[in-house]
């Protein structure tokens, strides 16, 4: 017999809860543009919502998130793929948010994306 946590199970599968005091709030994963990491807890930033803050840690919250969505990209953030605006360097836009791309995650991340860089060389 399956487990009840089983999260191939859930009915909803878009979204996740997570306490906030007494509230449990719901947060979409298609809002979530970046995570955070603080010492022993996480801050989940999202589109036009205050962040929420989690008392768990990075690796936790990386194998909760559905990883067709997400990746870390340093040891200290995860980033929603989907969210990312462009690329500065070695680094990722999301907003006016710019995040380091670690050199153990570069080539996973930039994997993720299809990149057209694509120079013009002018004829002599």
């Amino acid at each position: 017999m399956k487990e009840l946590n089983d999260q191939s199970q859930r009915l909803v599968r878009d979204c996740f809860f997570v306490r906030q005091g007494e509230r449990m709030e719901r947060c979409f994963y298609s809002e979530v543009l970046y995570v955070e990491a603080s010492g022993c807890y996480c801050y989940i930033y999202r589109r036009d919502k205050p962040r929420i803050s989690i008392p768990y840690s990075l690796l936790t919250v990386e194998l909760r998130l559905p990883k067709s969505m997400f990746r870390r990209v340093h040891r200290s953030y995860i980033v929603n793929l989907r969210a990312v605006d462009g690329f500065i360097g070695k680094t990722i836009c999301i907003g006016e948010k710019i995040i380091p791309i670690s050199k153990p995650y570069r080539e996973e991340v930039f994997g993720c994306f299809v990149i057209w860089d694509l120079k013009t060389r002018e004829e002599e």
